[in-house]
């Protein structure tokens, strides 16, 4: 006889629009990130440039985290993301004509990424807090992986290739595409219909008694606490080894531009495949297994990475962004699961915070022991904070996953 097949139904209407509304909005974040730094770039010609731009968009990340998650907590979340999509819809136009008039300024680069961070703060913050009422608590892992893969394909593939066309041929066209990409992304959501839980019954309070609720709940809250304290550990690690990778696979192992960005796509493609596995593994074992597992991959692809051969770097790069999202997607499922719905945005953006304030301590950090030890370093370094963070951990996570 043959095998019964269980085909699982698909993922509710509603999360199917969110879905869409993440594709829409992530290619044209794609194409403007590949953008916004050429741009800067023709500029004056500086890295200085182009660093300051790029930390403009990330800056409301750190700053803004809480303050946002907080924002999503006292409002509807449905309204507040189509908000942010319009908010910034208007900021691209703004910068498109800025562009097309051709009075582009570094101040206006700057300003400009910075009201979009501002406004992705508040979708980020807002979007995973939704998705627990949106989809049953079995299949947040497949949720959570579909918006993953919306990243990485429409964000880290297919946007930064057609940004960079776009840009040799108009520099406004990219910035007129990411406009677009808004406007439809908050379409979708608007046609979101859902009984948001956070709504129900919530007593009154002030905006700094839920900011400071917030902050209590991030410490308070055993999953947070352990998990918050992991990804602090893993993103000093990952982005010490990441951050100056382009002085090692240029200098030292001869890549050339085109082949870097090759190599960044490959990346994204161990990503994905990370990101499509996560359901299947939740099904067959513990999410605290996943999650170790995922950390040890993690340790051995630093390893490799350190080993001066092109072919071993691909590989050991690719293993390791498979893990880190793979790792990611189980412990945002799980902060979904073990925080009130009422909580989840302020959640969200303590993480938030926590993660992009360790990302610039781990940037500066392997720029430091780059230069100061040698360009393999990095990739030793980051394998050691891993391997320390999961040691350390491991019996926290196990009580809590």
């Amino acid at each position: 006889m043959g095998a019964h097949l269980r085909i699982d139904p698909k993922l509710p209407a509603p999360f199917q629009r969110l879905r869409a509304a993440a594709w829409a909005s992530n290619f044209g974040d794609g194409v403007r990130n590949a953008a916004l730094p050429l741009i800067a770039a023709g500029l004056d010609g500086s890295a200085t440039t182009v660093a300051v731009v790029a930390a403009a968009g990330t800056l409301p990340f750190a700053v803004l985290g809480l303050p946002a998650g907080t924002l999503a907590d006292r409002r509807r979340r449905v309204p507040l993301i189509v908000s942010a999509h319009a908010f910034r819809f208007v900021v691209m136009l703004g910068l498109a004509a800025v562009v097309l008039l051709d009075a582009t300024t570094v101040g206006v680069l700057v300003a400009g990424a910075f009201l979009l961070g501002c406004g992705e703060a508040v979708a980020d913050s807002s979007s995973p807090a939704l998705l627990p009422d949106l989809v049953d608590d079995d299949r947040l892992e497949e949720a959570n992986g579909e918006l993953e893969t919306a990243e990485l394909v429409a964000n880290d593939l297919v946007g930064p290739s057609i940004g960079g066309t776009l840009t040799a041929l108009s520099t406004s066209a990219p910035f007129l595409v990411d406009a677009a990409s808004f406007l439809v992304a908050g379409g979708l959501v608007r046609t979101i219909e859902v009984d948001e839980s956070h709504t129900h019954d919530r007593p009154p309070s002030g905006w700094w008694a839920d900011l400071r609720e917030g902050a209590r709940i991030s410490w308070t809250n055993p999953v947070l606490r352990s998990t918050g304290a992991l990804i602090v550990f893993l993103q000093l690690g990952s982005i010490a080894a990441i951050a100056p990778i382009v002085i090692y696979l240029t200098e030292r192992l001869d890549l050339s531009p085109t082949g870097y960005g090759i190599f960044l796509s490959i990346g994204s493609l161990g990503g994905l495949a990370g990101a499509r596995s996560v359901k299947r593994l939740v099904k067959r074992h513990r999410p605290f297994h996943v999650l170790l597992g995922a950390l040890a991959v993690t340790v051995g692809a630093f390893l490799l990475m350190a080993v001066p051969s092109l072919p071993v770097v691909t590989v050991g790069f690719s293993l390791s962004f498979a893990a880190v999202v793979t790792g990611r997607i189980v412990v945002i499922a799980a902060r979904q699961r073990s925080v009130p719905g009422r909580l989840l945005g302020r959640a969200q953006g303590a993480i938030r915070s926590l993660l992009w304030t360790s990302a610039t301590v781990g940037a500066l950090l392997g720029g430091a022991i780059s230069d100061g030890i040698g360009v393999q370093a990095p990739f030793l370094f980051a394998a050691a904070v891993t391997l320390l963070a999961s040691v350390l951990l491991a019996p926290s996570l196990r009580r809590v996953l």
